[in-house]
């Protein structure tokens, strides 16, 4: 079934506790975090075909097959064993549901993790089709740090519940980051295939001129080229090379500039333009931090 051919509601639930009332849970138990498991529900069927946001965060694992999800550009029918997650303030939009489901869902406040930063969970910027896929190994050890979060909340809030619920709630995106490494790895004959399509992507840029006509290439650009997110592509990246895009972007560059230097007059400024810079001072920045001459002296030693 596709989305766009039905009539979607769009629902924005700004707190925990809001969406805890909505399900029809009056008694949150904190109003910052809740674990909520999806076989609880009454009849999931009609949260369907409609398209939230939420003002927190949101991990869901599924243990079977859940219908459609759209975040961002892309949709995923995923299936046993799927982590996805969801960061405030981004589209999710549901298709069809059926009534009921296994699985469990974590959401959390971002007022819970202050003081820690979330800038090491690049995965709440994936699309869904990016999703991660655990072992029951993995499922086993992300279902005991829940329980330890259950257990802060059936006991109560003191003193020490926000640093442990965030102290578990970091454990958990920690093993996540592990697992997707790992993820990484098994995916790695189609990760290659990617990358070697980058590479392409990336010559091209230069070769059809299209620097000059559009500006130094960007992640996003490629990104949206290879139907990635641009936070998937900067991991796969990574993984693969140990540098970022924007690295391997400015390599290219720079081998694309001293070919020109040592085998065109151009100036420097009309290949800072070909290039795709705006300003030429810009070009013979980068150029000298990346190796150590100006472009004027490389072409005098060339």
């Amino acid at each position: 079934m596709y989305l766009c051919a039905m009539k979607i509601r769009q629902i924005h639930f700004p707190t925990v506790s809001a969406f805890m009332h909505a399900l029809g849970r009056d008694d949150v138990r904190h109003p910052l975090i809740e674990v909520i498991h999806l076989d609880d529900l009454a009849d999931c069927s009609s949260f369907g075909n409609t398209r939230y946001t939420f003002g927190f965060y949101c991990v869901v694992y599924k243990d079977a097959r859940c219908g459609t999800v759209r975040y961002g550009r892309n949709e995923y029918d995923y299936d046993n064993g799927t982590l996805l997650f969801f960061a405030p303030d981004h589209d999710v939009e549901l298709g069809t549901l059926e009534q009921s489901y296994q699985g469990v869902m974590l959401i959390f406040s971002p007022a819970l993790m202050q003081g820690l930063s979330m800038s090491p969970y690049t995965f709440f910027g994936y699309s869904v089709n990016e999703a991660l896929h655990v072992s029951e190994r993995e499922r086993q050890q992300l279902h005991d740090i829940l329980g330890n979060i259950e257990t802060e909340l059936e006991r109560g809030i003191d003193r020490h519940t926000r640093q442990l619920m965030a102290q578990n709630v970091a454990l958990i995106l920690n093993y996540c980051v592990r697992f997707y490494d790992r993820q990484f790895i098994t995916r790695e004959p189609v990760d290659s295939q990617l990358m070697q399509r980058f590479t392409v992507l990336l010559d091209d840029y230069f070769a059809r001129g299209l620097a000059a006509r559009q500006g130094v290439p960007t992640v996003r650009y490629f990104a949206d080229t290879l139907n990635l997110s641009a936070n998937y592509f900067g991991d796969l990246v990574k993984a693969q090379t140990g540098n970022s895009p924007q690295q391997l972007i400015q390599q290219h560059l720079i081998a694309q500039a001293r070919h020109r230097l040592t085998t065109t007059t151009d100036t420097v400024s009309q290949i800072a333009y070909a290039l795709g810079f705006e300003y030429p001072q810009y070009f013979s920045r980068l150029f000298k931090k990346q190796t150590g001459q100006t472009p004027q002296e490389f072409r005098a030693q060339a």
